[in-house]
């Protein structure tokens, strides 16, 4: 009885200290949760480009009619991408054009017209108004004459009486002849020869204002002409041509995007929930989409850039910010626009807030966000 007494108290004792044992692993292993830091990975895809990238713009709505380069093409500066639809504009240059030569035309006509002007400005019935006054004056005096004779014929009853109404109306058709003489006189006098110069001179000035102003509107529709062209403003290669499947163009939208430039950059798009962990200068290792992992290993970089305008995912409707990283390539030709895996080290944290999806807030001097990107560290070979 005594014997099974004690084997059973040497069991409970080795229980004891069994439980004892797994508690203190336990309880060391809750410790270590808390107090054993891991690094701290943001992961997110993205693309690689060029230090310098360019957006071209669209300056109008209208339908891609032919692609000049395809995406990863190389460009120079001043190539054309795309060409645009410009039959609305060609109409309009060929009515332009018209009317053009139309008000170019009537401006010779007008500039010969004042030159005949300033040889004799006055119309041709006011060439000699001094001497056809004269000559109405002496005119009128005759008629006047002959209807006084004709009265006292035609009182003494030698004359009909139709015969001395047709000598008044001679002498009222002079009196007349001699007011219009004296009022052409007076315009004469008065400076209307100038005054028609004057006016000449005028109608060509107005001639060239509208021939100026179909100039003006000419160019700015050759500007609109030259506008439905996608031209590379430097040499580099495309990584994005939206208008190669849209097939059209929208004015304020991006229609390509080239990458220029010796230094390799990428584009991580960083979720909204953690973006905020994201520093200027954090080392990231790349896994690039054009280069085997297992073969050529990783690539490192530093974060130089977070963005503040938001872009939205357009498979998911997520919310992701642009994050641009320094990338050293290692001597490999990394492709431009080619995709790749961004894993950004935002610091250490302990194990139960990886575990338990947590995040410690460091503070971080906002200060020292413009000091100088530490250099991109070298890979070892793998």
């Amino acid at each position: 009885m005594t014997h099974k007494t004690a084997g059973l108290r040497g069991k409970l004792r080795a229980l004891t200290i069994i439980g004892l044992v797994l508690g203190l692993m336990v309880a060391g292993a809750i410790c270590s949760l808390f107090f054993l830091e891991i690094e701290d990975v943001i992961y997110s895809e993205g693309n690689l480009t060029s230090e310098i990238t360019y957006d071209i713009i669209g300056h109008l709505d209208s339908r891609v009619i032919e692609l000049c380069y395809d995406l990863g093409d190389d460009v120079k500066a001043g190539d054309v991408i795309a060409r645009l639809d410009t039959t609305e504009f060609d109409e309009q240059r060929i009515r332009l054009e018209g009317e053009l030569r139309e008000s170019q035309a009537e401006l010779e006509v007008k500039k010969a017209e004042c030159e005949a002007l300033r040889v004799n400005p006055l119309p041709k019935e006011l060439w000699y108004a001094e001497t056809n006054l004269r000559e109405s004056v002496e005119k009128s005096k005759r008629t006047e004459a002959r209807m006084n004779r004709s009265l006292q014929l035609a009182n003494r009853n030698a004359i009909s009486r139709r015969e001395f109404e047709d000598a008044e109306i001679e002498n009222i058709k002079a009196q007349g002849e001699v007011n219009r003489a004296r009022e052409n006189l007076k315009m004469v006098q008065a400076g209307l020869g100038a005054r028609n110069l004057e006016k000449a001179q005028r109608d060509i000035d107005l001639v060239q204002a509208k021939i100026a102003g179909l100039e003006q509107e000419l160019e700015f529709l050759k500007r609109q002409i030259d506008d439905c062209r996608i031209v590379a403003p430097n040499a580099g290669r495309l990584v994005a041509l939206p208008c190669k499947y849209t097939r059209y163009v929208q004015k304020g939208a991006v229609a390509a995007k080239l990458s220029s430039g010796e230094a390799v950059r990428g584009i991580a798009y960083v979720d909204e929930s953690v973006v905020r962990k994201v520093r200027r200068n954090q080392m990231v290792r790349i896994s690039s989409g054009v280069f085997n992992r297992l073969e050529y290993g990783i690539f490192y970089g530093r974060v130089i850039r977070i963005y503040d305008t938001p872009v939205q995912d357009a498979t998911t409707g997520a919310t992701r910010y642009p994050v641009e990283v320094a990338i050293d390539s290692q001597g490999k030709p990394l492709r431009l626009g080619s995709s790749a895996e961004f894993a950004i080290i935002t610091g250490h944290e302990p194990v139960i807030f990886t575990i338990l999806n947590l995040t410690r807030e460091h503070e971080y001097d906002y200060s020292t966000d413009e000091t100088e990107i530490s250099p991109v560290p070298r890979a070892t070979e793998p």
